[in-house]
């Protein structure tokens, strides 16, 4: 075999497509072209056609047709430049990728050397591809860590925000009940490793209710936040402020050592709480009532703590605003009495198994019986006589005062009705009338029914009020006054110069009667007593104004002697008359006058 033989044998065995081309002119166009003179067999492989269809064809005119690559050009680039020139290419002739390589062979020819890489292209592709794909996922996964970052953080806020209104109160941002008993459980368990002491105190605003009613909801919002800013000050002092609600508050206090440490601590709170409010335009005092328990003297769990704090507090506020009151055990064993006599007051209720006894009034000149105060008296089988100072307060908190009252008052202009028709009987008959029944929506309809029902004459009838009436929405009691006032009904101020009022009030208020309080009779005859001095001056204002004054309590001769001295018109105690059943009444209006009771 002939060297010439082996290396064709050689070529055409390879894969790639070898052509042999000459560069010849076209006559038509008197251009270059390359006249095909050798192509191996791989061309029929790699373009479906034999290789006869192309010998002796010019490049331009077969393997180039279509192509937007300027093949000729490029071969006569290489044939005058020598070297080779690479391009890849896709023939749409036969759809495959094509590596074409020009080469200068030896004189006036050239070699094209064309290698279908068709599966590297298509595996080249799919790289791209995939990498494309790869970055997309990478992008896609940024994004989605970004948004995932960004849902955590909403997530985180979320929950911050959830914690908030879970914990902590919404007004003032002091933890809430809920936040109190993890806190209050978590020191529970730090005093009982450690073997220390803290104690619970809740307290609660004396006046909000006031403020509220009478300078609006926002303005004791306000006071409520102020409020607690300033028991916030002493979270130094190792106290751990919360709020229940309305307008009760919690503190937990953790450094002291004895009960008198305790006590000033809270007095320094309680101080800083007596200071004035400005809120909005105005400039308002209030002052707080506070009930305190202690670990581990009181109880040793939260549920005691807190139950005996508020039976405290319940104390504190039975005594008079800005209290504070420590617990201790008989305070539980007089709440349970207290429920018990709750429970009684609504069954006598329902049985209507209370008396009413009548005391007389008498006018001190000329000793005749002016009228009587209708008293409520209840004597139960287990617990004989209730005082009313013990069972009123009870049906006052209950609201069981509303029926009660009601009760009362039906029953004793009932009776005056039936002493008018019966005896003639023209006096007075006063009925004692509670601030919250008072204010309770029915009561004036209910007035105007009874004095409908009975005929009485409405002069003949007296309400009694407490100074009470005037700590709770003045301005809606005044308007409530007027309108009894209107049918004729009399009113009288009850226990007068004990409480809240002062002489200004009387100008205000539409009056018939002035009671004077026995704490002022029971020293009216010490000379130059302050008591007398009062007296006197109080008698003096009613008797300008035109308002009936009545001494209560009087039960000594020398107590009258004084009263009569300085004008007083009415008396009312043990020396002329104790109260009495009904029946007993009778005789007294028959007669008509007092005697001295020895």
């Amino acid at each position: 075999m002939s060297i010439a033989h082996f290396y064709r044998s050689i070529i055409e065995s390879l894969p790639e497509i070898i052509i042999v081309a000459t560069p010849v002119t076209v006559p038509e166009t008197g251009q270059t072209d390359f006249l095909i003179e050798y192509v191996s067999s791989a061309w029929e492989h790699i373009s479906g056609s034999s290789r006869e269809s192309i010998l002796g064809k010019l490049v331009s005119q077969t393997i180039y047709t279509n192509s937007s690559i300027p093949w000729v050009e490029i071969a006569k680039k290489a044939l005058s430049e020598g070297g080779s020139i690479n391009q890849d290419h896709f023939s749409e002739l036969v759809e495959k990728w094509l590596d074409i390589t020009i080469i200068k062979l030896e004189g006036e020819h050239i070699c094209i050397n064309i290698a279908n890489i068709t599966e590297f292209k298509q595996s080249e592709i799919r790289l791209k591809q995939q990498n494309i794909h790869l970055s997309t996922l990478t992008d896609e996964l940024a994004t989605s860590k970004n948004n995932l970052n960004l849902k955590l953080e909403k997530i985180s806020t979320l929950n911050q925000k959830l914690e908030k209104l879970a914990y902590y109160d919404k007004l003032t941002s002091l933890p809430n009940r809920t936040k109190f008993n993890v806190i209050l459980g978590d020191i529970l368990i730090e005093a009982k490793r450690k073997g220390s002491k803290f104690a619970l105190a809740i307290f609660d605003i004396d006046n909000l209710k006031t403020i509220n009613d009478t300078k609006g909801y926002d303005v004791g919002d306000d006071l409520i936040r102020q409020i607690a800013m300033r028991i916030c000050s002493f979270r130094k002092d190792g106290v751990i402020p919360c709020r229940f609600g309305g307008d009760e508050f919690l503190l937990i206090i953790k450094n002291y050592d004895h009960d008198a440490e305790l006590l000033y601590s809270l007095n320094l709170i309680q101080d800083s709480l007596r200071k004035p409010f400005q809120l909005l335009d105005d400039e308002i005092n209030s002052s707080v009532s506070m009930g305190v328990a202690t670990y581990p003297e009181d109880a040793e769990n939260v549920h005691n703590l807190l139950k005996y704090a508020d039976i405290a507090l319940s104390d504190a506020k039975r005594r008079g605003k800005n209290t504070i009151s420590l617990f201790h055990s008989m305070m539980q064993e007089k709440l349970i009495s207290r429920i018990n006599l709750e429970h009684k007051l609504l069954r006598t209720m329902e049985a209507e198994e209370f008396q009413i006894y009548y005391q007389p009034q008498f006018d001190v000149l000329s000793h005749q019986l002016r009228g009587f105060e209708a008293l409520a008296r209840w004597h139960d089988e287990e617990l004989g006589y209730i005082s009313p100072d013990d069972f009123i307060p009870v049906a006052e908190e209950t609201r069981l005062i509303i029926p009660l009252g009601k009760w009362i008052l039906r029953k004793a202009v009932s009776r005056l009705q039936e002493w008018q028709q019966a005896l003639g009987f023209s006096g007075i008959m006063s009925v004692n009338v509670s601030p919250i029944q008072l204010r309770h929506s029915d009561f004036l309809d209910n007035l105007r029914c009874i004095l409908a029902e009975t005929g009485i004459p409405p002069r003949t009838l007296e309400l009694e009020i407490t100074e009470g009436i005037l700590i709770d929405n003045f301005k809606e009691s005044i308007r409530i006054l007027e309108e009894i006032k209107k049918l004729g009904v009399g009113i009288s101020l009850d226990d007068f110069g004990t409480g809240y009022a002062s002489l200004s009030y009387l100008q205000h208020l539409p009056l018939t009667t002035l009671k004077i309080d026995k704490s002022f009779i029971a020293n009216i005859t010490q000379n130059k007593s302050i008591e007398y001095e009062i007296t006197d001056a109080i008698v003096n204002l009613v008797n300008k104004m035109g308002i009936d004054s009545i001494a209560e309590g009087v039960e000594t001769d020398e107590q009258l002697q004084v009263i009569k001295r300085i004008k007083c018109k009415t008396i009312q105690g043990y020396l002329t008359g104790r109260p009495l059943p009904q029946i007993e009444c009778r005789s007294l209006i028959e007669l008509g006058v007092y005697t001295i009771i020895e």
